[in-house]
């Protein structure tokens, strides 16, 4: 079982104790996507915009720490390599390569697959039960190969589980995220509302309502304004 729980829209809510930020606002200001509801797809977010220059978000060692901390899993044990940030964003690659084909209904590359597998075969970090007898005690630290197991856990627990018909890929004109659909109807099209579905219907009502020479008054400077 994972110590990672799925959350709403907003990412992955980890589980009472573990050493997170306190709002998803702390989120944003450490700079990663959190918008998936899904841990897996939260990590494959962290080369942004693909496809629109690829924007690298763990470009060294500080930065994966950083991504572990902030997604609510245990720290790393260091030293954290380059070498074991590259084998980090291989998972990942691998993890996309996965969810791009099921998003486009086509075969899962069968090298992702082994890669997935192989990851998640590692031990990962054991939650202990607290002296209250009813509280989960996250560890504080384990392997980087134990933490990424978690990650790798989470992939196909998606892959197997409810939620895999509901892997989405957002429709957001800029926007490169997978999120997993939650909605009861089925029918998101978008990560959240918040960050592109309002944009997406900021820009149907312009297309619907363009502004007219008309409706617009001159200042007493002679600037038009609406």
């Amino acid at each position: 079982m994972s110590i990672f729980q799925p959350g709403d829209a907003t990412g992955a809510v980890p589980v009472t104790g573990a050493p997170v930020p306190a709002t998803t606002k702390d989120l944003r200001r450490a700079g990663f996507p959190f918008r998936s509801g899904a841990l897996c797809l939260d990590f494959v977010a962290t080369l942004a915009k693909r496809g629109m220059g690829d924007r690298e978000l763990l470009g060294a060692p500080e930065e994966l720490v950083t991504w572990l901390r902030v997604a609510g899993l245990p720290s790393a044990r260091p030293p954290i390599t380059e070498s074991d940030v590259a084998g980090a964003r291989a998972l990942r690659e691998a993890i996309h390569a996965m969810t791009r084909a099921l998003v486009d209904h086509t075969p899962l590359p069968v090298d992702a697959i082994g890669l997935v597998n192989e990851a998640a075969s590692a031990s990962p970090p054991v939650t202990l039960l607290g002296r209250d007898g009813a509280s989960p005690v996250p560890p504080e630290s384990a392997s980087l190969e134990a933490v990424l197991a978690v990650v790798a856990r989470d992939t196909i627990e998606l892959f197997t589980g409810n939620y895999r018909q509901r892997v989405r890929a957002c429709l957001g004109h800029d926007c490169s995220l997978f999120f997993v659909d939650r909605s009861r109807p089925g029918s998101r099209r978008w990560c959240t509302m918040a960050a592109c579905g309002e944009k997406a219907s900021s820009a149907t009502y312009r297309r619907r309502h363009p502004a007219h020479p008309s409706s617009r008054t001159a200042d007493r400077g002679g600037r038009f304004r609406k």
